[in-house]
């Protein structure tokens, strides 16, 4: 929080990014079960309930869970943006992991179709705690 309060006395804003589910391999070391696979961990498991949990939680954490307004700031960036990443995805994947490649067949979706899911649904999730997705 220090070091947003000092960017912002000096005209910076700070908006953190969370660039998944591309790149977020570092989250399946805490929390394997966001991820497809031991062996093919990128991106971020869009079937499991466990991941959406994982981002709500994140998310939460960051945002206090509702919009920041003049005078008062929520959570640890008070900037009513999250920059949610959403470059370089290799679905590839979704489409080697069984169970996943089953839960985008039973919503008759493609990977790239699934992906377009996930970063609506993370969209989703970042406005439901105040704050607008870039």
């Amino acid at each position: 929080r220090e070091v947003v309060d000092y960017a912002r006395d000096r005209g910076i804003r700070v908006m953190p990014e969370f660039d998944m589910p591309g790149h977020a391999q570092s989250w399946c070391r805490g929390y394997p079960e966001a991820c497809p696979s031991p062996t093919c961990n990128t991106p971020l498991n869009v079937a499991s309930n466990a991941t959406w949990s994982l981002i709500d939680g994140i998310f939460s954490e960051v945002t206090g869970g509702r919009r920041s307004t003049p005078g008062d700031p929520s959570g640890i960036f008070p900037e009513n943006f999250l920059h949610l990443g959403g470059d370089e995805v290799d679905t590839m994947c979704w489409s080697k992991t069984p169970s996943i490649a089953a839960w985008l067949e039973a919503r008759n979706l493609s990977a790239k179709e699934g992906y377009a899911l996930f970063a609506k649904r993370a969209a989703e999730v970042a406005i439901s705690k105040g704050r607008r997705p870039v």
